[in-house]
């Protein structure tokens, strides 16, 4: 309890502070919540203050080591809203041809200070409000459903399947049947946003009444501000998870917009669309003009550079490089600064100039980038 609530208690209960110690009441008014009713309940309350998640020994996940051949999945539960989401870790081997289909989820983490709990197996684990919101949505009523998620599917905690992990995600994210981007919940005018860029992803051609043009100015243009403001636009990761994946769908709550991201044409009419639609006149009387696209288009454009050397699709532009790809991606969010270099590393691990740099964590940040300049200089 804070001590202006006090203050307030004190002045309309009439307590009396100096008839207790103060050194005592200190820890009382720092650690315990009063509620007030016609009875007094005192419960102890643990105060977070630092960076991890809020997790106990009894709510970390027991991990088993992985095969060098092996991934974790894992494998939510059926189950309606009001159910608590549950599910069990799976070992799958890993490569082409092999192992169990999985979707990979691509979100942001959220406050790691907000947690929520999920079951897994049978341990009650803690993972971030954001985590448990996407996986509540995306289970099946009726079904299991394969995930990989970072967050539950690597041992955050031992540092070297971390790294390990880490450099294989970008082949996670490509032998994934659907790349699944979680934006979040949707807001009031969401599914505005959505509709637009369904109009870009699925029509072939510009319309003469395109689908902005059926709703009233102001909403138009906080739809589609509610969408392209979500943080993950923001995030380092999302280059590689979705640059790699083959078929994407974006979800906003129970909204969504699916795209072919291993067909090269479908990605340009995609890209195309959208810069028809910024150089109308209309566009800029509409006040969109104002609203990001950018971060949208660099996805797509990462998709397209993709199909470069890949079996499944042609392209006739050069391969991505790594410090060409740092420079264009340095605005973009991480926690951890060796993660602006680790986190596009999916896009260029094929590369043969880069086959023994190497995703380490036990690396410091300046370490990182000496690597790199060693690379390229």
């Amino acid at each position: 309890m804070s001590l202006s609530l006090w203050r307030v208690l004190d002045k309309g209960w009439n307590f009396k502070l100096h008839s207790i110690r103060l050194g005592f009441f200190s820890l009382i008014r720092r650690s315990y919540s009063l509620s007030f009713g016609c009875w007094l309940h005192i419960a102890s309350q643990d105060i977070q203050t630092h960076s991890s998640p809020l997790v106990t020994d009894e709510s970390k996940l027991q991990y088993l080591p992985l095969e060098t051949s092996e991934i974790r999945l894992i494998v939510l539960c059926p189950g309606s809203d009001a159910d608590v989401v549950s599910g069990h870790i799976e070992h799958s081997s890993w490569g082409y041809q092999s192992g169990k289909q999985y979707e990979a989820l691509s979100y942001v983490w959220g406050d790691i200070r907000d947690c929520d709990t999920i079951l897994v197996g049978v341990r009650t684990v803690s993972v971030t409000k954001s985590l448990e919101t996407a996986l509540r949505h995306l289970r099946y009523p009726d079904k299991p459903r394969a995930l990989w998620v970072d967050y539950i599917c690597i041992n955050q905690e031992d540092v070297l399947e971390r790294s390990q992990q880490v450099a294989k995600m970008g082949l996670i994210y490509e032998q994934a049947s659907s790349v699944l981007i979680w934006l979040g919940i949707a807001t009031l005018n969401s599914r505005v946003g959505m509709e637009m860029l369904r109009y870009f992803a699925n029509e072939k051609r510009p319309q003469t009444c395109p689908v902005w043009q059926t709703y009233p100015q102001s909403l138009v243009y906080q739809g589609l501000q509610e969408v392209m403001t979500r943080p993950w636009f923001e995030r380092m990761w999302v280059v590689q998870e979705v640059g790699r994946s083959q078929h994407a769908v974006l979800l906003c709550g129970r909204d969504c917009v699916k795209w072919q991201s291993t067909d090269p044409m479908a990605v340009r009419c995609f890209i195309r669309m959208i810069k028809y639609a910024e150089i109308l006149p209309e566009w800029t009387q509409l006040g969109l003009s104002t609203v990001n696209m950018r971060p949208l288009l660099e996805m797509l454009d990462f998709q397209d550079a993709n199909q470069f050397s890949k079996p499944w699709g042609s392209c006739d532009r050069a391969a991505p490089d790594l410090l060409d790809l740092a420079y264009n991606m340095r605005y973009k969010q991480c926690t951890d600064p060796r993660d602006k270099i680790f986190g596009i590393w999916g896009l260029v691990d094929y590369l043969g100039h880069l086959e023994d740099f190497k995703v380490d964590y036990s690396m410091t940040v300046t370490q990182v980038y000496e690597e790199v300049a060693r690379v390229y200089f």
